[in-house]
């Protein structure tokens, strides 16, 4: 009953937010503001949610000049909140989205099951980005970053790995926290010539995958960028965000 509950008032949320605007027209764009947008059609995300995701606008939005696009992938079976990205980037500067996974399910295990089970994820995902395109006709095409933590650094590498349409060919920069399990081949061919951070605990606790990730990495002809932190364990703490933080300000 309450996850009922929560579904009917999440669902209504969503509605209301996405159209905010007049009959015929698409969400208002507000600086400022978070607009959710509803994919009703691509299923369900994690915890049986209906599949959406979050757009927060910058308050410096003008529509006449290009503004910076930073899409964010959660750790474990994902999210569609804007909020586990805060700290990255200047959310007073930055469109930032919020990707989900299709049913919540983590992408290292989706791998696992082979490519085309893993190419799901990204086919989950891409209309959620065509569609924010479509809302934000002037991201800036210099700056449009993805950043990931544990799954999500996981699904950018599988991404980067299989070299999807629309992903690796779409995005400038690419940012793997304790990310990047077990990729489908050994030289991640979709990184060659790409911007490429790779953040990692010098205490993880997966610190053994974190170290073979990073030898693919180095020999992968990424423009690839490599910082453990010390002290750190698996979580992205302000450390963490902090080295994230101060590499995207050099691009």
């Amino acid at each position: 009953m309450i996850r009922t509950l929560t579904r009917v008032l999440f669902w209504m949320a969503a509605v209301m937010t996405v159209h905010a605007a007049e009959p015929g027209e698409g969400p208002r764009v507000v600086p400022g503001n978070v607009l959710t947008l509803a994919f009703p059609e691509l299923g369900e995300m994690q915890d049986k949610l209906p599949a959406a995701c979050e757009v927060s606008i910058p308050k410096t939005y003008d529509p006449a000049k290009p503004v910076p696009l930073l899409v964010w992938l959660g750790g474990g079976k994902g999210s569609h909140s804007v909020g586990g990205a805060r700290g990255l980037v200047d959310f007073d500067r930055f469109v930032v989205v919020a990707l989900p996974y299709p049913k919540g399910r983590l992408p290292r295990l989706a791998a696992e099951d082979g490519g085309a089970v893993i190419d799901a994820h990204w086919a989950f995902a891409r209309p959620m980005l065509e569609r924010v395109a479509q809302v934000v006709p002037n991201i800036d095409p210099q700056r449009r970053l993805v950043a990931g933590t544990s799954s999500g650094g996981h699904l950018i590498a599988y991404g980067l790995d299989r070299g999807w349409p629309g992903f690796a060919d779409y995005f400038t920069a690419f940012i793997v926290h304790e990310g990047g399990a077990k990729p489908l081949t050994p030289r991640l061919p979709g990184a060659k010539g790409k911007r490429l951070l790779v953040v990692y605990g010098e205490e993880s606790e997966s610190l053994s995958w974190r170290t073979w990730f990073n030898w693919h990495v180095e020999r992968s002809g990424a423009e690839a960028k490599i910082v453990g932190v010390p002290g750190a364990k698996h979580g992205l703490n302000e450390d963490g965000k902090k080295v994230i933080r101060e590499w995207i300000e050099t691009l």
